[in-house]
């Protein structure tokens, strides 16, 4: 059987145990420590030595956006070089994504004041930084929007049609 036949059959049960696995082992370092953690003031338990115990879990999810991202870059290039011409609806929703990116990302106010500029210099989180995750949380709502009315459209129009 060939590594492909073998994977498109059991690779969704491979890739469920290998996160399983993965989850239990960033949990023996939390409930080892959690403990300690807990007898520190809620206020210093980012801060502390302790705080580390969540360290393992953050690394291994890291790790797995990664493997993630290169993942699907990879299979959407050997998509896009194996068949263009039905990748291109795709490339084009690609390029729009990118734009509208662009464009929020552009519109963000980076003169915050108050409690959110205080954790801004607490973590020293720049202004750039600030701007990439309010325009990335701006772009999730829009796009949260748009898959809200393409639903309700879509079932209107399934709808109208089964009529």
């Amino acid at each position: 059987m060939s590594a492909y036949k073998y994977l498109s059959k059991s690779g969704t049960s491979i890739a469920f145990l290998a996160v399983v696995v993965l989850f239990v082992i960033a949990l023996i370092p939390i409930f080892s420590g959690l403990s300690a953690f807990n007898g520190i003031p809620t206020e210093q338990q980012a801060f502390s030595e302790e705080g580390s115990i969540f360290s393992l879990g953050i690394l291994i999810s890291i790790g797995l956006l990664i493997l993630t991202i290169l993942t699907t870059l990879v299979l959407s290039l050997f998509q896009v070089i194996g068949n263009p011409g039905a990748a291109k609806k795709g490339l084009i929703s690609f390029g729009v994504v990118i734009i509208l990116f662009v464009i929020l990302y552009s519109m963000t106010d980076t003169n915050v004041v108050g409690s959110l500029r205080t954790t801004m210099d607490t973590f020293k989180i720049s202004d750039s930084i600030f701007s990439t995750i309010s325009g990335g949380i701006q772009l999730s709502l829009v796009m949260l929007v748009g898959l809200v009315a393409l639903a309700i459209v879509m079932e209107i129009w399934g709808y109208f049609k089964n009529q």
